[in-house]
């Protein structure tokens, strides 16, 4: 009949980008992740360099990729995202499809090009779950998990308040997971003065209480700076792995490590 379109002609569109988002097929995947990275004014140089590495380290360890092959359908999408202040976020990566070494590897090649921004005007969580879930909106991906993996050396203190926010994403099934940076006070490289070094702890408290939230949510505390890999490993496997959740509370979700920095070599 004149006027419609065959299915191979759709699928000729599709291939060419030229149909809307709408009208694609999204891509079944075992997990959307979302992963938010801080580098507001209170992250330094080293600091971001040791983050954007870490996730890059992590995305090519073969364990990582054995986990997203052990999934049910063998592969997650990924998008990476900085965010400092209110309406201050930055893809690095898009959304990109991860089912094996070579996709993980080119992932994490396209992350390490990018130089980390440097964001001024204050901490905005609530902004960057905002475009969290922005993200997710439009990722052209079906999730049989949607998580977003947030880190931040602070508390929100721009932007809307965080708690809709927070609770919408929850409300639509996404899990928010936290990987707050608590080797250094709350308000170090922000401003001078014996405030700056609250106990990291109360970091720790407020991710819990105010950030993480949804099925099996958990924080995974970075204590060290030294310790920066290692804790995104252990995150993401967890959150790519769902059968390695473990020590679960009765509101589903998971304590905080009770870990102190490592004392200083004498």
């Amino acid at each position: 009949m004149a006027g419609l379109i065959s299915c191979k002609q759709i699928i000729v569109l599709m291939a060419a980008g030229l149909l809307p988002l709408q009208a694609r097929a999204e891509t079944l995947v075992d997990v959307e992740l979302v992963i938010a990275a801080d580098v507001s004014i209170s992250m330094d140089r080293e600091e971001k360099r040791l983050q954007q590495e870490g996730f890059a380290r992590a995305l090519r360890d073969p364990e990582i990729v054995r986990a997203i092959q052990g999934g049910s359908l063998g592969r997650i999408a990924v998008v990476y995202f900085e965010w400092g202040g209110e309406k201050q976020q930055r893809v690095v990566v898009p959304w990109t499809l991860i089912d094996g070494a070579a996709s993980a590897h080119r992932f994490a090649e396209r992350l390490e090009r990018r130089s980390p921004a440097k964001f001024l005007r204050g901490t905005s969580l609530s902004s960057a779950l905002e475009k969290a879930e922005e993200l997710l909106r439009q990722s052209g991906f079906s999730g049989a998990r949607r998580v977003v993996n947030i880190s931040g050396d602070g508390m929100n203190n721009k932007g809307p308040e965080i708690e809709p926010i927070r609770r919408a994403l929850i409300g639509s099934g996404v899990t928010i997971n936290g990987l707050p940076i608590v080797y250094k006070g709350l308000l170090e490289g922000v401003i001078e003065g014996p405030d700056t070094n609250a106990d990291p702890k109360s970091l720790i408290g407020y991710f819990e209480d105010h950030v993480i939230g949804g099925p099996y949510a958990f924080v995974e505390p970075v204590v060290a700076m030294q310790n920066y890999a290692e804790a995104i490993h252990r995150k993401l496997l967890r959150e790519i792995g769902l059968p390695i959740y473990s020590d679960l509370k009765a509101n589903g979700q998971t304590a905080a490590i009770e870990a102190e920095p490592p004392a200083p070599k004498p």
